[in-house]
């Protein structure tokens, strides 16, 4: 745990990133991971894995070269930009923002269990969307002015936007999808089906209001909510179904400690006191 001011740092060999987290929660013994500046994908870095980390900032694939099976879970950032030939990228169990490609050219990713401040946009083909939760009021898929999103999937996803959840999207297969706002499929070039639509946002959640991300809310579904075991998968919609169910705590997958103390001064014989608790992660 700890703060550090990396300005942009560059990544060009596959490197695996482990913080301690992000949920205060779980890291009242290390302190939360806090980074600053962006974290930039060179040539090199495919097979690389970020996890457990505060990022203010940006992770970009910062040009055209390939980068492939890059991995993104269990971070709070504030987004995420692909390149053209950023592919088989899995971004899971993030709180983030934005995420996008550079020329709307990046397919063939998986981005799963997330919640999602405002959108996905501007993206190549053959991405898939699932079990994310989109706070955003507006334009959760797509941004208008041609920043599209084309021939994805896009499944068991929760969307609030109250009006115009899409935008320059087109021939995408939505399934089982929860929408706050009113809609028909066929919409537009965009197929669906087994969508429930026009719901309560309070209808939804344990306890969750607003469109933005507050760790004292609870995103289980209630036992009563539409979305309740109406997955692809018979389990529910959101972030706790899927390939990837939320991991309580966004612990990551390494040893995690859980207490720590170490006195301040030794004993009269020069012994230093030291209690650390560790527990081993399944995932």
């Amino acid at each position: 745990g700890g703060s550090w001011a990396t300005g942009n740092l560059y990544i060009n060999k596959t490197l695996y990133i482990i913080g301690t987290g992000h949920n205060p929660d779980s890291t009242q013994a290390t302190g939360i991971c806090y980074l600053t500046g962006n974290i930039n994908l060179l040539s090199g870095a495919s097979n690389g894995r970020i996890t457990g980390i505060y990022l203010t900032n940006y992770i970009i694939d910062n040009g055209y070269d390939t980068i492939t099976n890059y991995n993104i879970s269990r971070c709070r950032v504030s987004g995420i930009t692909l390149s053209s030939n950023s592919s088989q990228w899995i971004v899971k169990e993030n709180i983030i923002d934005n995420i996008q490609s550079t020329n709307g050219t990046a397919s063939n990713n998986l981005f799963s269990n997330n919640i999602i401040g405002i959108r996905i946009y501007n993206m190549g083909m053959n991405n898939t969307v699932k079990n994310n939760i989109f706070l955003t009021t507006i334009n959760a898929i797509g941004n208008g002015g041609g920043n599209t999103f084309n021939s994805g999937i896009i499944e068991n996803n929760i969307f609030l936007a109250a009006s115009c959840t899409f935008c320059a999207q087109n021939n995408n297969l939505f399934n089982n999808n929860l929408f706050v706002e009113s809609l028909t499929f066929p919409n537009g070039t965009n197929l669906g089906s087994n969508n429930i639509v026009n719901q309560t946002q309070s209808s939804i959640f344990v306890n969750q209001t607003g469109n933005t991300f507050d760790y004292t809310q609870n995103y289980h579904l209630k036992p009563t909510s539409p979305g309740h075991n109406a997955g692809t998968d018979a389990a529910d919609m959101g972030i706790y179904g899927g390939l990837y169910p939320w991991k309580e705590g966004s612990v990551p997958f390494n040893p995690h400690i859980q207490v720590k103390s170490i006195s301040n001064t030794t004993d009269q014989n020069g012994n230093l006191q030291i209690n650390i608790k560790v527990k081993a992660q399944s995932n």
